[in-house]
């Protein structure tokens, strides 16, 4: 009898942490929708702004982690993989970074953004770029510049994490 009731209690336990857990998932909110569902609704950038989309792929052979993407040194976002975000800024100068653990030739770049312009900034995985002879393989990232044209057709399979 003691013995059922021992299994009565782990029993209990584990159905308490399966239930904590389907509580966690819930409490995320629904997933992102996909870009190609939102885009015609996203309002034109402004005749006084500069508009910069971000993007990343998703892809599972590379880090999953989310760094924060910097406009002259300041995070104005997290680099989802899978996603695409927008932002818009005054026009000016601009040093676009995503935080990295090494340096990588040409991982930021500097742009120059006119009012009513559309920047499009694909974030790369550079896994490997400073490994070195054991197993640590660091995350390292990169941002690209990327067309308008090829840009637009990346993004459409992505999925939208919004404006700010």
């Amino acid at each position: 009898m003691q013995a059922s009731a021992g299994f009565r209690r782990h029993k209990g336990a584990a159905l308490a942490g399966i239930l904590l857990l389907l509580l966690a998932a819930c409490s995320s909110g629904p997933p992102p929708p996909p870009f190609a569902s939102v885009a015609d609704r996203i309002p034109p950038v402004s005749a006084t702004e500069a508009r910069i989309f971000f993007y990343r792929y998703y892809q599972i052979y590379v880090s999953m982690a989310r760094p924060y993407i910097r406009v002259n040194g300041e995070s104005v976002a997290i680099s989802e993989p899978g996603g695409v975000l927008y932002r818009d800024v005054a026009p000016g100068t601009y040093l676009i970074s995503v935080d990295s653990y090494g340096l990588y030739p040409g991982q930021n770049k500097t742009v120059a953004l006119a009012a009513g312009q559309t920047l499009y900034v694909r974030v790369d995985s550079v896994r490997g770029y400073n490994a070195g002879f054991d197993a640590y393989d660091p995350e390292d990232f990169a941002v690209r510049i990327i067309e308008p044209g090829p840009a637009q057709a990346d993004m459409l399979s992505l999925k939208y994490y919004g404006a700010p």
